[in-house]
């Protein structure tokens, strides 16, 4: 049975889907554009090549985790779930911010392979554009399967993705006309709660793991909000469907322990002060560093060369 817990995944694949739509149609349109539609295939290898790996890593990914014992199991679904949280943050903060120069940036790095007669340069950029995009959801479907099901998680992507090739496609051949600023500041809310709900459940499988002792509750509501719908098949009614959605959406858990229940709050506190000092420039130690990461995974201008003290606008 699919559940409500879908929809954190869904809203993932669609966005992830969405920004490799994006980067693949800049690659293409601009091509076409400068007269080298030839040079098109190679953009396609290199998507091709890009989608393959990741299925891989995918594969890799839960046949790992099918073959740990219960311990092993649970500090692995939480390592994999706290670099999930870290891509999916990171993602939000530094995405939007890239996006806004995303079509100059891949124009100038045509022109450079082009002018060089590089296809195998093509193939490589659209391959790596493709396949960062593919990791962040491979880790992120990894993260969501522990919030709802390994079977809601992969199939919420799925759909997402299928809807971004469809929003894709609208956008680069038939002009469709869609409010990407708006549709990216949405879902980076969206996926900062659901990124606070992964890392709460992060830090209760490795508290599972290495400190079972430290299993004194905050609160327990299984008697009237459980946070799963019955496996075995048994009776369930609208508590079970609300507490499966919130434990989906929002990371709730019916009996949390005192770890991850300070983690949530952390997480929260860390975005906040994250946000404030690279919305107001004024946490340059902390907002520089992580900008200049940002800048060197992406492949833009050289950290050491940005010499601005002008803070992003979202």
């Amino acid at each position: 049975m699919v559940s409500v817990g879908i929809l954190p995944s869904l809203v993932i694949g669609l966005r992830e889907g969405i920004e490799a739509a994006l980067i693949i149609g800049i690659l293409l349109a601009y091509l076409t554009k400068i007269g080298q539609k030839p040079l098109r295939r190679y953009v396609l290898y290199g998507t091709g090549a890009a989608i393959a790996a990741n299925l891989v890593v995918l594969a890799a990914l839960f046949s790992m985790s099918f073959n740990l014992d219960e311990a092993a199991g649970q500090a692995f679904e939480g390592f994999a779930t706290l670099l999930a949280v870290v891509v999916l943050t990171s993602m939000i903060f530094w995405m939007v911010k890239a996006s806004r120069n995303l079509r100059k940036e891949f124009e100038q790095r045509i022109d450079s392979l082009v002018d060089r007669r590089h296809a195998v340069g093509l193939a490589s950029l659209a391959f790596i554009a493709v396949f960062r995009e593919g990791i962040e959801t491979v880790l992120l479907t990894a993260g969501q399967a522990g919030l709802s099901s390994p079977g809601d998680a992969v199939l919420g992507v799925l759909t997402g993705l299928l809807l971004a090739t469809v929003i894709g496609f609208g956008i680069f051949a038939l002009s469709w006309r869609i409010n990407l600023k708006r549709f990216f500041q949405v879902t980076s809310v969206f996926l900062i709660v659901v990124a606070a709900g992964l890392f709460a459940y992060a830090v209760h499988e490795l508290n599972e793991a290495y400190f079972p002792a430290v299993d004194a509750e905050v609160y327990n509501t299984k008697a009237v909000l459980p946070d799963k719908i019955p496996e075995n098949g048994g009776d369930f009614g609208a508590a079970h469907v609300v507490g499966a959605l919130l434990r989906g959406v929002f990371g709730y858990n019916d009996n949390p322990r005192y770890p991850e229940a300070i983690a949530y709050l952390a997480y929260w506190a860390f975005v906040a002060v994250v946000y404030w000092g690279v919305r107001t420039g004024k946490i340059e130690v902390l907002a520089r560093p992580l900008r200049n990461a940002w800048r060197a995974l992406v492949g833009g201008s050289p950290p050491e060369t940005d010499r601005q003290s002008t803070p992003p606008t979202y």
